[in-house]
């Protein structure tokens, strides 16, 4: 059985009150210019803010279809990347809409540099949230190194909208042999677990570091970053969930 996408996709799929999502195409992992076989689907998240603009978080692949359909919710105004590693279409949805402001997350600007991907991002996220979404959606910056992202709330539906922080990926979406890794790491629907990666590459300095030597000023800031990272999650959860009368999330993205 191969990949499968979530159908229909390019087409906007109310979940709350001004949210929803866009499913989107298949996208290829690129290593040193080689495609790998590896297929995985794509989803940006749309909030229409109060003032009537409208919100796009991680853009897929631009489509007029779909673009007339969000100029009948409202007006594109920001194109949002959450992580260095999705921002590769805000450039097409940019041409699409010059009255659109590019946000780019850390990273993002020397990333698509290097892989010469035509984007202008025009203004940088921050821990707090600006002045042109404060009043919808508050944020912060989740650490990571290089898989730091930025983590949304939208406090009118209390929607946490997440991007590569928690992996649930469905099973029988994926192909063989990346099923098979997926289940063994445990990051499919419907346990969800922080990103692998995350951890590996966070245990890997832990250990160097210790061989090193114990009481070296790296092993004391390692564990130091590591603490702080965890009471970071800790703390971004337990402000997320204060914003809800049943003390939990009505939707997680």
């Amino acid at each position: 059985m191969g990949a499968t996408l979530y159908e229909p996709i390019n087409v906007y799929k109310p979940l709350a009150l001004n949210i929803g999502i866009v499913d989107g195409p298949f996208e290829y992992l690129t290593v040193a210019g080689i495609r790998l076989p590896l297929p995985f689907t794509t989803r940006m998240t749309v909030i229409c803010l109060a003032n009537g603009d409208l919100f796009l978080h991680s853009p897929i692949a631009f489509n007029e279809k779909l673009a007339a359909e969000l100029r009948a919710l409202g007006t594109v105004r920001h194109l949002v990347s959450p992580n260095q590693f999705h921002y590769a279409h805000i450039g097409e949805w940019a041409k699409a809409f010059p009255d659109a402001i590019a946000w780019a997350s850390p990273g993002a600007r020397q990333r698509a540099r290097a892989r010469h991907v035509d984007v202008n991002f025009t203004k940088d996220l921050d821990s707090h949230p600006p002045e042109e979404w404060c009043r919808d959606i508050d944020q912060t910056l989740i650490p990571g190194g290089i898989f730091k992202e930025f983590a949304f709330f939208h406090e009118p539906s209390r929607t946490l909208v997440l991007t590569d922080t928690i992996i649930n990926l469905e099973l029988d979406k994926i192909t063989q042999p990346w099923r098979a890794f997926t289940k063994l790491s445990g990051m499919y629907y419907p346990h969800g677990q922080i990103f692998s990666a995350c951890v590996c590459r966070s245990n890997s300095r832990r250990r160097k570091r210790r061989r090193r030597s114990k009481r070296s000023r790296r092993g004391v800031q390692s564990v130091l970053c590591s603490a702080m990272g965890a009471a970071s999650m800790r703390t971004l959860m337990r402000s997320f969930v204060e914003y809800s009368n049943d003390d939990e999330l009505d939707n997680w993205r």
